[in-house]
């Protein structure tokens, strides 16, 4: 029999192994179950509330990460490929745009064993296959005309470099009108909200416009 203070050892090993993977799963997290328990990503929604009304379940919460630091999150409709609503702090900047940023992807969309960060799409056309069934491809955008990448969370609206190069993923893109995303003050059909202390939430109505997924494509 094992005597009881190696029992008591054993406990407090298991409990420490617990919680450092419930803190790793938390430190890691990309897309959620509940944005309130993913590290700091509630500090981008006003007073830490995330959205309600959204019963879909189709709709995936993502903790927006980019080179390991939450930058804002997103409600992803996994079936229409486009995101519905966006909560980011806006933060004052020269108001230029910078396209010299690869678009990027949500791993964890595909497969929860995958990295938390999103990831710049693979060179290869033939790899976006492994994930175009949850989420928009850069296929879904080529060759358009009259509707191109709108950004929910603006390029424009964050100042530091890895903030503005988290805005480049499809996960925070809609199809819009290309006279649209010359202003993104006029991001419709979207309505924007804006609290005193610089948050922002954009919303996104999916039955105003088409999705990019294949069954929606944009020609």
């Amino acid at each position: 029999m094992i005597p009881t203070f190696t029992n008591c050892a054993l406990a407090t090993a298991a409990a420490m192994v617990f919680l450092m993977c419930g803190l790793l799963e938390v430190s890691q997290a990309g897309v959620v179950g509940d944005f309130n328990h993913a590290e700091r990503c509630k500090d981008s929604l006003f007073m830490g509330t995330p959205p309600r009304g959204y019963l879909s379940n189709s709709f995936k919460k993502i903790c927006q990460r980019y080179e390991d630091k939450p930058r804002y999150v997103t409600l992803y409709d996994s079936h229409k490929h486009v995101p519905i609503y966006s909560a980011y702090t806006f933060k004052k900047s020269d108001g230029e745009k910078k396209v010299d940023f690869p678009w990027m992807f949500e791993p964890q969309l595909a497969s929860e064993k995958s990295s938390s960060n999103m990831e710049p799409f693979p060179q290869s056309a033939n790899m976006h296959m492994n994930f175009e069934d949850s989420q928009a491809v850069l296929e879904d955008y080529a060759d358009v005309v009259q509707y191109e990448r709108g950004q929910l969370n603006p390029d424009e609206h964050q100042a530091d470099p890895l903030d503005k190069a988290s805005t480049y993923t499809l996960t925070n893109v809609v199809p819009q009108i290309r006279e649209f995303n010359m202003a993104p003050q006029q991001l419709l059909p979207r309505q924007s909200l804006c609290d005193h202390r610089g948050h922002h939430f954009w919303t996104h109505d999916p039955s105003q416009q088409p999705g990019p997924g294949h069954q929606n494509k944009i020609a």
